[in-house]
């Protein structure tokens, strides 16, 4: 069984959802499931690996001393003097070796990008080294983002829904969307699943049923704006005046303004030229 896989895509394209998927499926097949998630304000050292590995508390006293003393001071369990990493991630990959001797594990971590330091290398040794054992590893990052570098486990780009999907996912949500509305909608999201299910949510009954007609821009759920801001606000301040822009204006005046500006731009660059030739 053992091995491991990165699940990486957008915010809000599914990971998540998966990895819930994989635990239940987990589950049913009689594996043990430990779960943990990165925080994006959450830095200190080892955090991630506590909530992973908290309920497996009781075996470190199989370990051997050297071992046991590591993962007790690494996770908080204990004051000492912190041992060297290498130590620290045989120390957890024994560990759940000791867990896995009573029934298969799998270790589902979400959000990786956010999950400090010290833990992503520890599980980024350990997830190297599971093939072959009866432990499973599952790991989410959102694309481009991720601080574990040297986390090298085969990966799997998480796609946007293609269109007709997209309407299926909405169908079930929102029985009452009418084709004209779920169009948008699907024009709008490109295929993000959490857009597909919170765009709908975010119009009244009458928009979604096309009663009255839809606004130029679509309204975004708290959720959605919870997501989006964030990422927004990272944006250099040029980026979020040109975004701004994009917004205000209509597609077709973006596109004119672009052409007429490439054309004051291409006329300005002949006169120059001219004027050198002269």
């Amino acid at each position: 069984m053992g091995g491991a896989l990165l699940l990486s895509g957008e915010p809000g394209v599914g990971k998540s959802a998966l990895l819930d998927a994989a635990a239940e499926l987990a589950a049913a097949a009689g594996l043990r499931v430990l779960r943990a998630a990165g925080a994006e304000f959450e830095d200190e050292s080892f955090f991630a690996l506590n909530q992973l590995l908290l309920p497996l508390r009781g075996l470190v006293n199989r370990l051997d001393d050297v071992q046991r003393q590591a993962l007790n001071v690494a996770l908080g369990f204990s004051d000492g003097r912190a041992r060297d990493r290498l130590v620290v991630s045989n120390a957890v990959l024994a560990l759940l070796r000791e867990a896995a001797a009573d029934r298969p594990l799998l270790l589902l971590v979400d959000d990786l990008q956010w999950v400090d330091w010290a833990s992503g290398c520890v599980l980024a040794s350990v997830a190297r080294r599971l093939p072959g054992s009866q432990i499973g590893f599952i790991g989410t990052e959102r694309t481009a983002t991720s601080r574990l570098s040297d986390l090298v486990i085969p990966g799997h780009e998480v796609a946007p829904l293609e269109d007709d999907a997209s309407i299926r996912l909405m169908a079930a949500r929102f029985p009452e969307l009418a084709a004209s509305v779920a169009r948008r909608i699907v024009a709008e999201a490109r295929g993000n699943p959490l857009a597909l299910v919170e765009l709908p949510a975010a119009l009244s009954l009458q928009q979604r049923s096309a009663q009255v007609p839809l606004p130029a821009v679509l309204p975004l759920s708290h959720r959605l704006r919870a997501l989006l801001a964030p990422q927004v606000s990272a944006l250099r301040v040029t980026a979020r005046y040109l975004l701004l822009l994009a917004v205000l204006v209509s597609s077709a005046s973006w596109r004119s303004g672009r052409r007429a500006g490439a054309a004051e731009h291409k006329d300005l660059t002949a006169r120059r030229r001219g004027a050198l030739v002269k």
